[in-house]
């Protein structure tokens, strides 16, 4: 059993904590004066084996808000047990900077296969709910493009099919054209401004997963000024100047499915932790 502080983030977090609760002992901070039954706020001058932080965005500050203003990452040093674990969402160089100069071992759990995969399952549901709700006509029968074939890309293809739309995937690499054909999509190649161009005038929706200015200047002109462009990506792929409809809709998990997505956060960390044990000979 270990000793955990699960430090700010949105509603994701406390399930995460909830979860993670149920074979450690965990407590919460930057939650403001949130009452979690089962667990407490760290006490003054306690150590924790464990820190579970959030997933940062731009800032390098501990987003808490929940709880009030940002927490430094230097409070760290107060509450870790030397040797401790710190699991984080994007690692950025102060982060690691700090746990190499006090000896904790820091783990990304953005970078876990099996986080990356359920947070695409989330996202992609989300995005299928997203499209439903902004339109007013019914995605069966609409003409969907999905900008990009990764992770999320294959889901949300996959989603909107089974609800009946007529889907084409756009990427740039032969062995995703490949499985786009494979899994009996239209495709269009992202890097053939003819081929994309036709699949933009298509489109009704358009989910972009690509993290790229894709959709800037004059291929957003092959966009109907009628469509609507779910934004899923970090990056946006079109600029303010776009005549047609933008929905941002990046972190979908956290707002759509937050008690799934905590335990997916939990349960990526349970599986690093089971592992660190093993290496460490079970200790």
């Amino acid at each position: 059993m270990k000793n955990i502080i699960v430090i700010g983030g949105d509603r994701r977090m406390i399930f995460a904590a909830k979860r993670l609760a149920e074979k450690n002992d965990c407590s919460l901070c930057g939650f403001g004066d949130m009452n979690v039954p089962g667990m407490s706020g760290a006490g003054s001058g306690e150590r924790f084996d464990c820190a579970v932080l959030p997933i940062f965005a731009r800032s390098e500050e501990i987003p808490c808000p929940m709880g009030g203003q940002p927490l430094d990452i230097d409070m760290l040093t107060g509450l870790l047990e030397p040797g401790a674990a710190v699991f984080a969402g994007k690692v950025f160089p102060r982060l690691a900077e700090l746990c190499v100069k006090n000896g904790y071992e820091l783990y990304d759990y953005l970078e876990r296969e099996e986080f990356a995969v359920m947070n695409a399952v989330l996202t992609a549901e989300a995005a299928a709910e997203t499209a439903i709700r902004e339109t007013q006509t019914s995605v069966f029968g609409a003409d969907v493009l999905v900008l990009g074939y990764g992770r999320i890309g294959k889901l949300t293809a996959r989603y909107f099919a089974a609800l009946g739309a007529r889907v084409t995937a756009a990427a740039r690499k032969q062995s995703d054209l490949a499985w786009i054909r494979a899994s009996g999509h239209s495709c269009a190649d992202i890097t053939d401004r003819a081929q994309l161009g036709e699949a933009l005038a298509a489109a009704d929706i358009i989910l972009n997963t690509v993290p790229a200015k894709i959709l800037a200047g004059e291929t957003a002109s092959f966009v109907r000024t009628d469509a609507l462009l779910i934004e899923l990506a970090s990056v946006p792929c079109t600029d303010e100047t776009a005549a047609f409809r933008v929905i941002k809709a990046g972190g979908l998990p956290g707002k759509t499915a937050p008690v799934t997505a905590g335990y997916i956060i939990a349960e990526t960390i349970e599986n690093i932790m089971d592992e660190r044990r093993k290496q460490n000979g079970g200790a």
